[in-house]
C-alpha cells in the first residue's frame, strides 16, 4: 500500500464515527458519555495512543520506536521513518446514585497523527489534531404539571451537551545529542460547545420548544517536549528514558449565542435570545499541563513506565459560565505499566507476533462536588498485532471506576475499548540502484 494510500485510511478512520475530535453533531443521532462530561468546557481528554493507554501511561517518557508517538514532541526527532495512525474508543458507561441507574454508551474517534523524519533520527515534524476536551451528555426526564383538577400533562425535558475545545498542531522534534531531544508545537485551537433544552409535551395546546446555547472561538497554544536517554545503566543491554511536557496555559476570547426554536401551528420559528445573556462575548482561561515520566527496560523485549500529569484547572476561568469555576480544582494523575515484546525473540510461535501491555492508574479528577473528588481508578490491558513490517493494530481495553454516590452523586462504571492503527513508511529513504 503506498503511503498516501495509508494516510487517507487514517482520515477515513477518523471520520468515520461521525463524531470526530468532538464536533457539534446532530444530537439524535449521538449516543451519550460521562455526565461529569456536562461541565465546564467537557471532559479533559489525555493524549495518548492504545499502545500507551494499555500501560496506563502517556507515553512521554517511551521506549517504543515502533509506535508514532503523539504525546512527546521531542521524541519526533528520534523518527527513522514515516508513522501515521488513528484510533477509535467505545465506551460503555453504568451509572448509579442512591436511588437511580442507568446505561449508556459512546463511540467516538481519538486523533490523527503523523510523523515525517525530515532528517533521519536527528529532525522530525509532527502534524496532528486531537481534542483538548470533550462534552457528550444527554438526560431525558419526564415530568407533569396540572392545568386543572382533572387535567394533567406530561412533558418530557431533555438537556444534553456536545463538542469541545480541539487542535490542530504541527511541531517539530530536534535530537540535540545522542542522549537528548528537544520538541516544540504550535498549535490552532478552536472550540464549538453546544448546550440544549428541549421540552415535549403530551398536550396539543402546548408545542415542542427548544433552547440551544452555542460556544465558539479560537485561538494559538504552544507545547514543549524533552527526553533524555541512556543505555547500559545498571547492566549492558538496558535502557533508562525521562521525559517531560509541558502545555502552555492558553486564553480563548469565546462567544455565545442563545436561540429558540418553537412550533407554531406546526411551523418552526427560531428567535434569538442572545440578549437576554449577562455576556455574550468573554474570555475562556484554560489551565496549564505538565506531564512527566520514567521508563526503562532492562532489555529489548521487556520495559516498565511510570508517567504523571498535573493540570492546574484551578486556574479555569470562563467569563460566560462563572458558576462552573466553583466545582473545578487541579488535577493529578499517575500510572504504572508493562509491556512485553515477545517477536524480538526471532520466535516462530504465533503468539509471538503479538506485544502485550498492562497497567494502572489512579486520576484525581479536575472537578469536586460537595468536598467529593470526582476521581477514577483505571485497570488497563492491551494486545499489539503485527505486521510483517513495523505497522500495527493496537487493542487496549479499560475498565475504570469514577465518582461516588454520596452526596446525591453519581457514580460511573466504564469499560472502554481502544483501537488505533500505526502505519510506517520509508517515504523519504531513496532506494538504492542495482
Amino acid at each position: 500500500m503506498s503511503s498516501i494510500k495509508k494516510i487517507s485510511l487514517l482520515i477515513v478512520l477518523a471520520l468515520v464515527t461521525g463524531t470526530a475530535f468532538g464536533q457539534v453533531t446532530d444530537p439524535s443521532e449521538s449516543r451519550s458519555g460521562s455526565v461529569y462530561s456536562a461541565v465546564g468546557v467537557g471532559y479533559p481528554i489525555d493524549l495518548t495512543s492504545a499502545v500507551f493507554k494499555s500501560q496506563g501511561v502517556f507515553g512521554v517518557s517511551s521506549l517504543n520506536r515502533e509506535s508514532s508517538n503523539i504525546s512527546n514532541p521531542a521524541l519526533w526527532g528520534r523518527a527513522l521513518v514515516t508513522r501515521a495512525s488513528s484510533g477509535i474508543q467505545f465506551s460503555s458507561f453504568s451509572s448509579k446514585t442512591d436511588l437511580s441507574s442507568e446505561k449508556n454508551s459512546n463511540l467516538e474517534a481519538n486523533y490523527l497523527h503523523a510523523v515525517f523524519p525530515l532528517k533521519k533520527d536527528r529532525l522530525g515534524l509532527s502534524v496532528g489534531m486531537f481534542p483538548i476536551t470533550r462534552s457528550n451528555y444527554s438526560i431525558i426526564d419526564l415530568k407533569s404539571f396540572n392545568t386543572s383538577p382533572t387535567d394533567t400533562v406530561y412533558y418530557t425535558n431533555e438537556v444534553r451537551s456536545f463538542g469541545g475545545l480541539n487542535k490542530f498542531e504541527v511541531g517539530i522534534g530536534f535530537k540535540l545529542t545522542k542522549n537528548i531531544s528537544i520538541g516544540y508545537a504550535p498549535s490552532f485551537v478552536f472550540m464549538n460547545l453546544e448546550n440544549s433544552e428541549k421540552f415535549r409535551f403530551s398536550s396539543t395546546s402546548f408545542s415542542t420548544q427548544t433552547q440551544k446555547a452555542t460556544m465558539t472561538g479560537n485561538t494559538l497554544a504552544h507545547r514543549f517536549g524533552l527526553t533524555i536517554g541512556y543505555g547500559g545503566v545498571f547492566r549492558k543491554s538496558d535502557v533508562i528514558s525521562l521525559g517531560a511536557t509541558l502545555n502552555l496555559p492558553f486564553s480563548i476570547n469565546a462567544e455565545e449565542e442563545f436561540k429558540s426554536q418553537k412550533s407554531v401551528e406546526g411551523v418552526g420559528t427560531e428567535v434569538d435570545l442572545s440578549a437576554d445573556l449577562a455576556l455574550t462575548e468573554g474570555n475562556i482561561k484554560m489551565p496549564l499541563e505538565a506531564v512527566f515520566g520514567l521508563g526503562y527496560a532492562p532489555s529489548s523485549v521487556l520495559n516498565f513506565s511510570a508517567e504523571g500529569m498535573l493540570q492546574k484547572w484551578g486556574d479555569f476561568s470562563n467569563d460566560l459560565r462563572p458558576g462552573d469555576e466553583v466545582y473545578l480544582k487541579d488535577r493529578l494523575k499517575f500510572g504504572g505499566g508493562i509491556q512485553y515484546h515477545p517477536y524480538k525473540r526471532n520466535s516462530t510461535l504465533i503468539f509471538s507476533r503479538f506485544k502485550y501491555s498492562a497497567g494502572v492508574s489512579y486520576d484525581t479528577g479536575h472537578l469536586r462536588f460537595e468536598e467529593d473528588d470526582i476521581s477514577t481508578l483505571w485497570l488497563n490491558a492491551g494486545i499489539g498485532l503485527l505486521s510483517r513490517t513495523a505497522s500495527s493494530i493496537d487493542l487496549s481495553i479499560q475498565y475504570g471506576i469514577r465518582g461516588t454516590t454520596n452526596n446525591n452523586l453519581i457514580e460511573e462504571r466504564i469499560w472502554s475499548f481502544g483501537f488505533s492503527v500505526n502505519l510506517t513508511e520509508n517515504m523519504f529513504v531513496r532506494p538504492k540502484l542495482r
